[in-house]
């Protein structure tokens, strides 16, 4: 068995450890521990997982991306990484890992579609590839700024989760810091930044129903 299937397994048997039946708990919750001890499975970072989401697969992601990635984090209250092949991998306790890789898909997708958008309306006549790109980024930039800022006053800043911490060194012992990709400044890219930050406003953030202020947030669109 690999350790992923390991914890899997852990997992499954600590789920019936909750059972009512008090001897089929204790064997399950028996079985969790034998298999920790043998495979040498920490049962205290059971509880942390990542899912991952694609991106641009870039070993520099542009300055926006980071921004994105980031406001999903500081919404759902995970952490995150770049993985080997420029995807980004977010790290948090229970569901909240999967949840931050279905919030920043959307949210990526979106924000690719109003890139496409620009490009099409505003930078039609920019002859040269570079220089669309540079303009498109800044546009990107504006629009990944308002919505994490959106995102910061809603929810307060995370205590830092000594947990995961543990679970990446030792499940990824190594990782580096890996600087986003600046964009150039120039007029016309304050110009297409702020034209970024008016589109993400029409982004909808929104506390869950029931949301209390230590919660994470809802992130949306406005229909």
């Amino acid at each position: 068995m690999t350790k992923a299937e390991v914890i899997t397994k852990i997992r499954k048997c600590l789920a019936l450890s909750r059972s009512a039946n008090e001897h089929e708990a204790a064997a399950a919750l028996a079985k969790a521990a034998e298999l920790a001890r043998l495979h040498g499975v920490d049962l205290d970072l059971i509880e942390v997982g990542e899912a991952s989401a694609r991106a641009s697969r870039t070993r520099r992601p542009a300055g926006w991306q980071t921004l994105l990635a980031d406001a999903v984090c500081a919404a759902i209250g995970v952490t995150r990484f770049l993985d080997s092949v420029g995807d980004y991998r977010f790290v948090g306790r229970g569901a909240l890992p999967e949840i931050a890789s279905y919030a920043f898909t959307i949210l990526y997708r979106r924000l690719k579609a109003e890139r496409a958008r620009y490009l099409d309306q505003h930078l039609r006549r920019v002859k040269t590839a570079y220089r669309k790109r540079v303009r498109a980024d800044a546009f990107c930039a504006g629009w990944a700024a308002v919505v994490r800022q959106s995102i910061k006053s809603l929810a307060p800043t995370a205590e830092t989760d000594d947990l995961i911490g543990r679970y990446l060194a030792e499940q990824h012992p190594g990782l580096i810091n890996v600087a986003a990709r600046p964009s150039a400044g120039a007029r016309r890219i304050d110009d297409d930044y702020f034209r970024g930050v008016s589109a993400g406003r029409d982004v909808n953030i929104a506390r869950g129903v029931g949301g209390t202020p230590d919660g994470p947030v809802r992130i949306g669109r406005v229909v």
